[in-house]
């Protein structure tokens, strides 16, 4: 979630030290930070270029902020308070965290929970991370309803259980939410069927002592199979 208090990043007199500007000197026409421009950096995200001036010298530095960020801000051509220079910082920071959370989704497809965590692997601090997330949220990159279901086929294809397929989304950090198209498709699985291929490649069949019948439950269950799919496939066979 965004900050309305100014108070992300450094303190701005350090901030402003790091640029190599003095602190404010008595003669305001010598002294000024103004944003010089702010220009479109593919269609998620503004350059916002700023100007330090002094009586010794000027600094230009540019920040990558998320188009939501630059529009909250109300970043516009002219002079701008130097307080504002920690909240520029802060929000290139979480560009770069939503840059991350993209890159990692590409490679792996993942719910925001996952991605959030992998964020705060990488050294982003959690408001940062938040942020971050929140922007994958605004402009929909993430899908998690799709998601989960395309997991969920996976682990289907594998030929488990359904408890054990929604056990897993749920650590994989879907919510409820994201999970209502994959219990709609788990709906429509025969499991029982899935449990009597479990039974006919392991056990070749039934058990007949009590003891093996027992084993067979029991490793069915890990598998993720209901009482009643273990109960439907052994009518089966």
């Amino acid at each position: 979630m965004m900050s309305n208090n100014p108070s992300f990043g450094r303190d701005a007199k350090d901030f402003l030290k790091q640029l190599g500007v003095c602190e404010r000197v008595s003669d305001q026409n010598e002294y000024g930070i103004r944003i010089k421009s702010v220009t479109p950096c593919g269609s998620e995200k503004k350059t916002v270029r700023v100007l330090v001036s002094n009586p010794s010298g000027r600094e230009e530095t540019e920040f990558v902020l998320m188009n939501i960020h630059v529009d909250a801000l109300g970043l516009e051509v002219g002079e701008i308070d130097e307080e504002l220079l920690p909240e520029l910082e802060y929000f290139a920071e979480v560009a770069k965290a939503y840059n991350s959370a993209c890159a990692s989704f590409a490679f792996t497809p993942s719910s925001y929970s996952a991605l959030y965590k992998k964020l705060l692997q990488k050294g982003f601090d959690r408001d940062a991370c938040s942020d971050a997330i929140a922007c994958l949220k605004e402009t929909g990159f993430v899908k998690e309803d799709e998601i989960a279901l395309r997991r969920a086929q996976i682990f289907v294809g594998k030929r488990w259980g359904r408890t054990r397929i929604v056990m897993k989304l749920r650590e994989e950090g879907f919510d409820d939410s994201a999970l209502k198209l994959t219990k709609d498709y788990l709906d429509e699985i025969d499991f029982g069927e899935i449990c009597v291929e479990h039974i006919s490649k392991k056990y070749g069949n039934i058990p007949e002592d009590d003891h093996g019948r027992r084993l067979m439950y029991a490793s069915l269950s890990r598998m993720g199979f209901s009482t009643s799919d273990i109960r439907e496939a052994m009518k089966r066979l």
